[in-house]
């Protein structure tokens, strides 16, 4: 039997399915959690199919469930885009009879008692994992869990501009809309913003650089608070501010979080593996595109002289 065909028997022999995804989401996380819970819902309604976990900016329209503690006791948990402890919305994967992680990131994955572990970096989100499920098991999809998953794929490759497999992506991309997702709706949300918040950016719009090339930004709590933005809009959603510049092979934003006691670091890459630098501080991600939590301003400044030395060795096969 396959890993999937695995998945598959495990999710029609529960009657009760809880599906996690990592804290702070981006729409991969969102959109492969709330598309496979609107796929789940869609093919078998007589189960109860529950999402739990944090929101923010980027959730779209998504609605998580409270559920009490006793709901996990004999129920499945499947686990989508993350597969490292730490960074999991809601610990209580914990109380689950089964676990099933479902993830495309580089990382393996540092949880005990998974009964299946299906990791496959040549997706390209794990929104596009969900999709082949689908296609694969014929699956009925309605438009609303189509517009998740769809939006998934998008964001997570940069409106498909980082690409793993090219040719199955677009495939993928493709079979999905065949579902009719609500794809200029979802745009005018993730890609359209108040005058307010764009004038905002302006104090995110200088950058330092180091001796080869990499730029970077240092954005403290203080900083946070003038801009009135929350964490992930500032964290992940600034990093690109430093994109796109022929000199600049690779590029990080660090953002203190004072509530969590750590430093946030968002790491990016054009043609250049960066992802055994973030993991080397407990991180991962994927090759271009990763990130850690790191420990203090001091350990940021190693992670630049780590990701200097990478853009020296590298960075002039870039340009």
């Amino acid at each position: 039997m396959s890993i999937k065909q695995k998945i598959k028997h495990m999710i029609e022999s529960y009657p009760r399915i809880i599906i996690h995804r990592h804290v702070r989401p981006d729409m991969d996380a969102i959109g492969s959690q709330y598309g496979l819970y609107l796929t789940l819902k869609e093919n078998y309604p007589t189960k109860e199919c529950y999402v739990v976990g944090d929101l923010n900016d980027m959730s779209y329209l998504a609605k998580m469930d409270d559920i009490p503690d006793h709901f996990y006791k004999d129920s499945l948990v499947i686990i989508t885009d993350v597969s490292v402890e730490k960074l999991i919305s809601d610990k209580r994967y914990e109380l689950a009879k089964d676990l099933i992680i479902i993830d495309h990131h580089q990382n393996d994955t540092d949880l005990n008692n998974v009964s299946i572990f299906y990791k496959d970096p040549t997706f390209a989100s794990a929104a596009e994992m969900i999709v082949d499920l689908i296609q694969t098991f014929g699956w009925r999809v309605s438009p609303e869990a189509a517009t998740y998953l769809y939006g998934g794929m998008v964001t997570d490759t940069g409106r498909f501009l980082y690409l793993n497999n090219p040719s199955k992506t677009f495939e993928l991309a493709s079979y999905i809309t065949r579902f009719n997702p609500a794809v200029q709706e979802f745009y005018d949300y993730i890609y359209t913003e108040t005058l307010q918040k764009r004038l905002t950016k302006n104090l995110f719009s200088t950058f330092e650089m180091t001796e080869h090339g990499v730029a970077y930004r240092k954005n403290d709590q203080s900083l946070i608070e003038k801009s009135g933005l929350e964490f992930q809009s500032i964290s992940r959603g600034m990093v690109n501010q430093m994109a796109g510049i022929k000199e600049i092979p690779i590029w990080a934003n660090f953002t203190e979080d004072v509530e969590n006691k750590l430093i946030v670091g968002e790491f990016r890459a054009r043609g250049i593996t960066i992802v055994d630098i973030a993991k080397k501080y407990g991180g991962g991600g994927h090759n271009n595109a990763c990130g850690a939590s790191l420990k203090n301003w001091d350990e940021v400044d190693l992670v630049l002289k780590d990701l200097d030395e990478r853009a020296k060795t590298h960075g002039k096969n870039t340009q």
